[in-house]
């Protein structure tokens, strides 16, 4: 099953919601096809997503109000519903700009590294066992490392010290199992997840694909596709483009009949 999981917490918030979207492209027709191909084994969760940290040590920042102070409170509560529904339910969490190109089921305890800084774990791709002990170690760091102002305090800076000091380790080998206090921990090398990395996000939407970026994701998973959503069109022979038409063709083949993808 792959769940959805939207914000639905109020008629406030939704007129918020529904304010910031007003401006944003929708195709309704995209979306209701996409769930006719999929009823059977994806579905839409609508709400509170906060309620998911609730008997978690995450529960304390909303209990003391600290995620109310939030510079950044789209990203920061994402960042802390993941780490918590991973925790309570197990299974795989992925980013919804994640282009998946190959099978999931058998990534276990693992997260990605990338390559353009060293030692450094992304947020965007996570797949753990529920109940996993680095998990419920990183939920307690996160309530410490927490700063409303910093966009990252909850996602992949802490994500990555949480790993050094869970670990005891300052380096870590990519490919390799991490025996960690009674428990493993597998970092997948940058191509797994992250072989075009954010510092390289234009290659996805250049007008004519490089051949050398094909390459790049050969042995990739997925590829967390950097900046999706926010350009106004993707050009026909960009890799994007390319890729959307391989392994989304349904929403790349409507959104071309609408006008452009």
């Amino acid at each position: 099953m792959i769940s959805v999981h939207m914000e639905n917490s109020g008629p406030t918030r939704q007129a918020n919601v529904r304010n910031e979207q007003s401006s944003q492209r929708r195709n309704c027709a995209i979306t209701n096809r996409l769930f006719e191909e999929w009823e059977n084994n994806v579905k839409l969760v609508r709400e509170d997503l906060l309620q998911h940290l609730r008997d978690t040590p995450l529960w304390r920042l909303q209990q003391q109000g600290r995620l109310n102070q939030s510079v950044h409170p789209l990203t920061h509560r994402s960042d802390a519903v993941r780490v918590a529904m991973l925790w309570k339910y197990g299974g795989v969490y992925l980013d919804l700009d994640c282009l998946v190109f190959r099978p999931l089921y058998c990534l276990k305890n693992t997260v990605g590294l990338v390559d353009f800084l060293p030692d450094w774990v992304e947020n965007g791709v996570m797949a753990f066992e529920g109940g996993h002990p680095f998990l419920q170690f990183l939920m307690k760091y996160m309530v410490f490392a927490f700063k409303p102002e910093e966009y990252i305090s909850l996602g992949p800076a802490t994500l990555t010290d949480s790993i050094k000091y869970f670990c005891d380790r300052t380096e870590f080998p990519a490919e390799k199992i991490l025996t960690c206090r009674n428990s493993s921990i597998i970092l997948q090398s940058p191509r797994a997840f992250y072989a075009i990395n954010n510092r390289r996000q234009n290659a996805f939407y250049h007008p004519e694909a490089d051949q050398s970026d094909f390459e790049d994701l050969r042995f990739s998973y997925l590829s967390h596709v950097y900046d999706a959503g926010n350009r106004p069109s993707v050009p026909d022979k960009s890799l994007y483009g390319l890729l959307a038409r391989e392994f989304c063709p349904t929403t790349y083949s409507m959104a071309l009949a609408d006008g452009e993808f």
